[in-house]
């Protein structure tokens, strides 16, 4: 859809909440405001038809997010773009609807719509990270999950993305700009197959938690690396004998995650991945090479804390740092990753949260003129209800893909996020 369908749809979807938000007794218009205004989703309870889905096992969720952002100066040229998601997502307990214990199916489906501002601009780090094809209607999630040993050990298979477990941004944090968001990019510029939210591939992974603090994850997934992420459907079901596979591992290790604990919460993470696919050199298109590698280290720390043990008030640091050494195959063999955030910052808005993140891609030695790109975002999540979050953001963007011949850009807007 393009950005008036997109509009359109949207206050469809406010007017309708509007209306099942009534409730049929006598409450009050000021409290019945307050409490529409703090609920979780927007359209509340759906006049008691979501607990009732929820008491058979159905857990529905509908989402919307956009980003409007302008390149003010620098870049290849200036430009505004519009980009947004609309997401459908229906999760099914099976304990619950069939009596099988600790199985859930999952399948979700997903609207994009926009213009790529980064096309203007010419720069690698997508400054929009709802940009996820102009206008194309997907299935995203197809799998089943299951739960075993009281969680300890986790399996999910069927259509599912690399993004939605591994080389993920760190924990309640969301920027703008597409480094973090929804996967580390880097990976997917030297491994184009790696699927992240909207997209899903044919795979499986396991999860298995030996200890409170420790987590151990694998995953194995179908890579197609002529795929086009834009404009895939998501109903790209067969499976060519040409094409290879992806695999990932990850240890995370998790300190002070309980509530009550009274030191501050931290992730660590270490981790490889392999691609089996052909790649062609940089320089000499007539050089192929199979497989690809990487690994990465990403960390987030709490270190210092409002209140008392649990309380997610205060300000944490992050870094992280992806390897992948073949040059002549990786055009980003070099990216790394630092910022911090405050949660809470502003008194009486406990649950926004400001940050600030720099990302670093140093471009492969055999793409000449090329050096590296650099992008500074400052961002402040508002929450200004309990389903709709407004984040005022601003991007400074060096070396716009890698060139010093295109001058550094200035990149403002916002993201709105709806939860109906």
């Amino acid at each position: 859809m393009d950005c008036r369908a997109a509009r359109v749809v949207l206050v469809v979807l406010i007017f309708l909440s509007a209306a099942a938000s009534v409730s049929a007794d006598e409450t009050p218009a000021e409290p019945r405001i307050k409490n529409w205004l703090e609920q979780s989703q927007l359209t509340g309870n759906w006049l008691g038809a979501r607990d009732a889905l929820n008491s058979l096992g159905l857990t529905p969720r509908i989402s919307y997010a956009t980003d409007l952002m302008a390149s003010v100066a620098g870049g290849q040229q200036r430009g505004r773009a519009y980009a947004g998601q609309l997401a459908i997502d229906v999760k099914a307990n099976l304990e619950k609807l069939a009596g099988l214990p600790g199985l859930t199916f999952d399948v979700s489906m997903d609207w994009a719509s926009g213009t790529d501002l980064s096309a203007d601009i010419g720069n690698s780090f997508t400054v929009a990270q709802y940009f996820e094809g102009s206008n194309i209607v997907r299935l995203y999630n197809l799998y089943l999950q299951q739960s075993l040993l009281d969680g300890r050990l986790d399996l999910k298979a069927g259509r599912v993305s690399v993004g939605a477990d591994f080389l993920t941004s760190p924990a309640d944090l969301s920027f703008v700009n597409e480094a973090l968001n929804p996967i580390v990019l880097a990976v997917q510029r030297n491994v184009p197959s790696v699927t992240a939210d909207p997209n899903a591939t044919w795979g499986g992974r396991v999860v298995a938690r030996p200890s409170g603090a420790f987590t151990l994850a694998a995953g194995a997934y179908y890579s197609d690396n002529t795929l086009d992420q834009l404009t895939a459907n998501g109903t790209e079901f067969s499976i060519s004998r040409s094409n290879g596979y992806f695999v990932v591992g990850e240890v995370t290790y998790r300190l002070n995650l309980e509530k009550t604990d009274t030191g501050l919460p931290g992730r660590y993470r270490v981790g490889g991945y392999y691609d089996s696919n052909q790649y062609v050199s940089l320089t000499n298109p007539a050089r192929t090479q199979t497989g690809n590698y990487g690994v990465f280290l990403f960390g987030e720390q709490m270190v210092y804390r409002e209140g008392g043990p649990g309380s997610a008030r205060g300000l944490s640091l992050f870094g992280g740092f992806v390897y992948a050494p073949q040059e002549r195959f990786n055009s980003l063999p070099w990216f790394a990753t630092a910022g911090a955030s405050y949660r809470g910052l502003v008194r009486g808005r406990d649950k926004d949260t400001t940050a600030f993140g720099l990302y670093y891609g140093g471009f492969s030695r055999n793409l000449p003129g090329q050096s590296y790109e650099l992008v500074f975002e400052w961002t402040y999540a508002i929450a200004l209800t309990g389903w709709l979050t407004v984040q005022p953001d601003l991007q400074y963007v060096v070396n716009p893909n890698g060139r010093t011949s295109v001058g550094n850009a200035v990149v403002i807007g916002a993201q709105l996020a709806l939860e109906f």
